[in-house]
């Protein structure tokens, strides 16, 4: 009996390791990814995607880069590579991964085949398409909520998304509507410096949206930024729909004042949404004009033209709103060491361009955008301009008083998108 109980052990014991033996290898295999600058190999923060055939594949351990947002499926997928590389896991077999970094290089896809035995780390290197810092540029986001999540999950998404985008400046804002702001999570930062992102080579400073609608969600006499304020102007928000009580008998102008008063920079929202912009900018109240910030209403002769018409300075920024759904940034060129006060001084003087595609040049007899020509008698001048961008932007125009003078078709050398 006891040698039919051992002989019976040692079978099963057998089978056991015939058993695990048989198994297959893991499903899944762990891999460090890593962006690079294909020119001199220097690490690089940016997004990437995996694919398994025409499927996305997750990506555990990586921030959603679209995180916050409901996007169309082709859209989805993408996530953040911080600088140095990041580990996650792969499904064993054979993916293809794009990536990029911001505007300024081109979309990489490279095949791995990972049924093979699997590398510790898979390099992508990108190719960069200019380089704003050759140039003092620096790009930066003006406008910036986020709501409907965790403290936790905004610090990681400020400490990870505007890096991996190439910002060099980001401005997050307190606003106030009754009762939703309850869920407005950047509304929990202290008003000025945010010090604690700046190991992330990005400058981070908390203003205020201040507002007034004649419905919660409608037109009204307008919505500025203030930026780089020491305190909050009150009330932040004017008028019942939006503060749930009080009048609409306060325009936006006594806080303006208050806010220019402590050095605040004041930047008008969302194009010419509301009713107070004309008389403002008239007077010398804003410093910049936010094109296309959460809204796409209008167009460049309805928001911004009129202001040229009209022989004023107006520079142009722009953000995006409700979390960061493109890569929407104004390109400011400021010295180093950079500073928020410095940046904001470039975008106020006008030198600066807005963009979500590609770099935008221009120069007048060799001035650059901010820069003033005088003209005693009229004469002609020397007009240069360029634009390189990862998409196909078709041409380049160059525009007098509304009307198209010349123009150019975009090429596309060297593997470059688009180029004019």
């Amino acid at each position: 009996m006891h040698k039919a109980i051992v002989a019976l052990g040692c079978f099963l014991l057998l089978g056991l390791c015939a058993l695990v033996g048989a198994r297959p290898e893991s499903d899944n295999v762990k891999v460090r990814l890593r962006l690079i600058d294909a020119a001199g190999g220097k690490d690089l923060a940016g997004i990437v995607r995996a694919y398994s055939e025409k499927v996305h594949v997750p990506l555990p351990g990586l921030l959603d880069r679209l995180f916050g947002l409901k996007l169309p499926a082709d859209s989805s997928g993408w996530h953040v590579v911080p600088v140095g590389g990041v580990e996650t896991t792969l499904p064993r077999g054979k993916i293809r991964l794009e990536a990029l970094s911001g505007l300024e290089t081109l979309l990489a896809r490279q095949e791995i085949d990972l049924t093979q035995p699997a590398p510790a780390e898979i390099a992508i290197k990108l190719k960069l398409i200019f380089r704003p810092e050759e140039d003092q540029l620096a790009a930066g986001n003006t406008h910036l909520h986020l709501m409907k999540i965790s403290r936790e999950e905004a610090e990681e998404y400020l400490r990870k998304i505007p890096a991996a985008d190439g910002l060099r400046v980001l401005f997050i804002s307190y606003l106030e509507r009754n009762p939703d702001d309850r869920f407005y999570v950047t509304n929990h930062y202290a008003v000025g410096d945010l010090p604690q992102f700046g190991a992330t080579g990005v400058l981070v400073n908390n203003g205020e949206e201040h507002r007034h609608n004649f419905q919660a969600y409608g037109q009204g006499y307008g919505h500025v930024m203030f930026l780089n304020i020491k305190s909050l102007v009150k009330p932040v928000s004017l008028g019942p729909s939006l503060t749930g009580g009080g009048f609409d008998d306060r325009p936006l102008r006594p806080g303006i004042d208050a806010a220019r008063r402590q050095g605040g920079t004041v930047i008008w929202c969302h194009n010419t949404f509301g009713f107070e912009d004309v008389v403002n900018a008239l007077t010398g109240r804003l410093h910049a004009l936010n094109v296309f910030d959460g809204s796409r209403l209008g167009s460049y002769e309805d928001n911004y033209y009129r202001y040229l018409n009209l022989g004023m300075h107006m520079p142009i920024s722009t953000g995006t709103d409700w979390f960061m759904y493109d890569f929407a940034r104004v390109y400011a060129k400021a010295a180093e060491p950079l500073t928020v006060a410095r940046w904001l001084d470039a975008v106020k003087v006008g030198r600066c361009v807005a963009t979500n595609g590609p770099l935008l040049t221009l120069t007048v007899d060799g001035r650059e955008p901010g820069g003033a020509i005088g003209l005693d008698a009229p004469r002609s001048v020397k007009i240069e301009a360029s634009a390189v961008g990862r998409h196909d932007f078709q041409q380049l125009q160059l525009v007098r008083n509304g009307k198209v003078k010349t123009k150019t078709g975009a090429v596309s050398p060297d593997g470059i998108s688009g180029r004019g």
